[in-house]
Formats: structure tokens, C-alpha cells, sequence
């Protein structure tokens, strides 16, 4: 299997037998809630944002650090028709039609099949830990018949993992380029924090030694 010479991005040439997609393609994806399936949604989108504070010193022509000054958050968006007869909170296993009602929050799961298979596993699951409502837009036009709604949901926290293990622990496996053991920084606190062990990185002693 070819590589281009300075990336070292994988290609298949249209000579070689076997070629394979190599870009994540949304067929791919499955989304749950309460173990349902979500049918009919048409977007879902994932916003992660870390307030990060630039420290700059009298005497200094620049900054000197940058460091976090809050904790990440994580907001989702999701667009569906209101197909079945159901709404979108419906849809997502909720007793209420209006956001008003909700009074206990839920889970979702994103599977991404993408990088794994029916009989060997290896998918990355995504889960969105107590999750809101924090807004919903239901649009009637006349120039399209269908109705869609859109949702704007708040996350408390996030975790992600592999065959019950943080992703990049089997990321050579799993994924279609392995960046192996030199080609990759990776901190035993950073992976447990993505694994959902910790809501943070920041949390753990001796940041003010961590290096790679």
C-alpha cells in the first residue's frame, strides 16, 4: 500500500485490488438513546469549547503561557423531520412533546462503525452524559411540506472508548494508519480523561511537572 513521500498519507492506487474508503462517511453512524435507535435525524452536530487564558507579564513582549481558565463544555445540535408521528424529544425515547417538561436528563450514544466491523467490533462510542434541553425550533413553511425541528442540547460531560478501552490505546488497531509508539504523544491522564475516568485533565498532581 502506497503513501504520499512527505505526509505519509495513505492512497490506493485504481491498480491495486482491495482499495479501500478511507474518508468517515455519516452511513456509518448510529445513534441511540435509551437503546432506541434516532431514525430521521438529518444533521447532528458537536460543539466542544475550553475557555483558554493567555498570560502575558509586565516586562514581556508576549505571552508567556496559555492556560484554561474554565472547564470544557459540550453542546450538540441536532436537526430531524418529524417523522413516525414522533417529535424530536419523542423520537429521542422523552414522555413530552415540550422542552419545559424535562426534569430528568438522559444519555446519548453515538456509534461510529466506521473504523470497526459487525464480527470484529473495534467501533468508537461516543456517550453524551446527562444531556438538556436547551432549546427547540419546529418550522412549518408552505414552500416544503415536511416539518423539520431543531434542537440545541446541553451536555454535562463526554467519554469515548473502544472495545471498553480509551481509543487511543488501540488506535493503531483500529484505525486505517497506525502513527506508531514514536509518532503519537500520549499521557496515561489525557486517555483516562477521554475514557471518561476523569471530567478533566486538570485535575490530577503533578501538572506543573507534565511534559512529553
Amino acid at each position: 500500500m502506497a503513501s504520499y513521500p512527505y505526509t505519509g498519507t495513505l492512497f490506493d492506487s485504481e491498480a491495486v485490488t482491495g482499495a479501500k474508503t478511507r474518508t468517515g462517511l455519516s452511513t456509518q453512524i448510529v445513534i441511540y438513546v435509551n437503546n432506541q435507535p434516532v431514525g430521521a435525524i438529518q444533521s447532528f452536530s458537536e460543539r466542544q469549547n475550553r475557555p483558554i487564558k493567555r498570560i502575558s507579564e509586565v516586562g514581556t513582549d508576549g505571552v508567556i503561557e496559555a492556560v484554561p481558565q474554565g472547564p470544557t463544555t459540550v453542546d450538540l445540535t441536532v436537526n430531524r423531520l418529524y417523522f413516525d408521528g414522533l417529535s424530536l424529544p419523542e423520537s429521542m425515547a422523552r414522555g413530552f412533546r415540550n422542552i419545559h417538561s424535562q426534569r430528568i436528563p438522559f444519555d446519548i450514544v453515538v456509534i461510529d462503525r466506521f473504523t470497526g466491523t459487525e464480527e470484529e467490533g473495534g467501533s468508537i462510542v461516543t456517550t453524551y452524559h446527562n444531556c438538556w434541553f436547551q432549546s427547540l425550533d419546529r418550522a412549518y413553511n408552505v414552500n416544503d411540506y415536511t416539518i423539520v425541528e431543531n434542537a440545541s442540547i446541553m451536555v454535562e460531560t463526554v467519554s469515548t472508548e473502544r472495545n471498553g478501552a480509551p481509543v487511543a490505546s488501540s488506535q493503531g488497531v483500529g484505525g486505517g494508519r497506525d502513527l506508531g509508539s514514536e509518532g503519537r504523544q500520549i499521557d496515561a491522564v489525557e486517555q483516562a480523561a477521554d475514557y471518561g475516568t476523569y471530567r478533566g485533565s486538570l485535575d490530577f498532581p503533578g501538572l506543573i511537572k507534565s511534559a512529553f
